[in-house]
């Protein structure tokens, strides 16, 4: 009789550490599908930052290149709009020169 009743124990605490393997084998499955899941978020998440750095640089490039075009050409586009409207004595290009501050006056 106590070798039965060994057995018995036996089996039944190999039943239970298996329900329990069980029960914490799919707790673990559970957590990892949570943590792919939030880690292809997190990679979405990324490529789409990614992709805005992409395209704020590209914008950023054209301002560069625009605002050197206004340095180099500016001026020059100024001075030839001034000596137009003080060889022509045209009214609009003055308005317009003065609406931005500049007043051309003959030398």
């Amino acid at each position: 009789m106590p070798s039965n009743l060994i057995s018995t124990a036996s089996c039944s605490i190999a039943v239970l550490l298996s329900l329990w393997f069980l029960v914490s084998n799919w707790s673990n499955q559970s957590l990892q599908r949570g943590l792919q899941q939030q880690q292809d978020e997190i990679q979405a998440t990324q490529l789409t930052i990614q992709s805005k750095q992409q395209q704020l640089q590209a914008q950023q490039q054209v301002i560069d290149a625009s605002s050197q075009l206004a340095n180099q050409v500016g001026p020059a586009m100024i001075r030839d709009l001034a000596s137009l409207q003080i060889q022509n004595k045209n009214q609009a290009i003055a308005t317009l020169l003065k609406k931005y501050g500049i007043e051309a006056k003959p030398n």
